[in-house]
């Protein structure tokens, strides 16, 4: 607290009349030992915030650079020519696409950082209240239940101890919160993902 005693100090010398008693000295000392420390503290907890900032993210930050390069430049297919696995044996591009759609490789910039992303619940987990308590994050409505799951690294498996109870699978949700890397593999689908929710609400277009 040694700034905070400097200014104190400061301030009671340039304030302090002759004429007030030793008590009003030391009450008025007091309250600016209270106020300055007040201000420090939230000067100090408003730096911590804007470092700690939430991050807007797109389904596509969240895959390895290597992977979008390889979903952005598919092998190219002749529908002039039978046999496509023919076509897709010993290529590159082929392999590398493939392998993208069912990648586990994470973004590493995003990991561990707090974010903000828009997507559709499926839930895989409910409390005795019967609200959903852990879900699959996906990009696209009907993944993991009417269609195939993307790959595991397009799935966020989130935890909300909150709980939340959803009216409608066609509504999209913003979620925000840590995200770190976990795999997690269930019957519904494998995701490469996790996210503790800090907040869930209703996503506006």
């Amino acid at each position: 607290m040694l700034i905070i005693d400097i200014l104190m100090q400061k301030g009671a010398i340039l304030e302090r009349p002759e004429s007030l008693s030793h008590h009003r000295v030391q009450i008025q000392m007091e309250f600016m030992r209270q106020t300055l420390t007040l201000f420090l503290m939230l000067f100090l907890s408003h730096g911590i915030y804007s470092q700690d900032s939430v991050l807007s993210v797109e389904w596509t930050d969240l895959l390895s650079q290597s992977d979008l390069e390889a979903i952005l430049n598919p092998p190219e297919m002749s529908h002039d020519l039978y046999g496509w696995q023919e076509q897709l044996d010993n290529n590159p591009e082929a392999k590398a696409y493939n392998d993208a759609l069912q990648s586990y490789n994470v973004n590493p910039d995003l990991v561990n950082k707090r974010i903000m992303i828009p997507g559709f619940i499926v839930p895989t987990a409910y409390n005795e209240e019967r609200k959903i308590t852990e879900f699959f994050l996906v990009p696209f409505f009907g993944a993991c239940i009417h269609l195939p799951p993307p790959p595991p690294n397009q799935i966020i498996h989130v935890s909300y101890e909150r709980g939340l109870t959803l009216s409608n699978f066609y509504d999209a949700h913003v979620v925000h919160g840590l995200l770190t890397s976990e795999v997690i593999n269930t019957d519904i689908a494998d995701s490469a993902y996790k996210l503790v929710a800090e907040g869930v609400s209703i996503y506006s277009y």
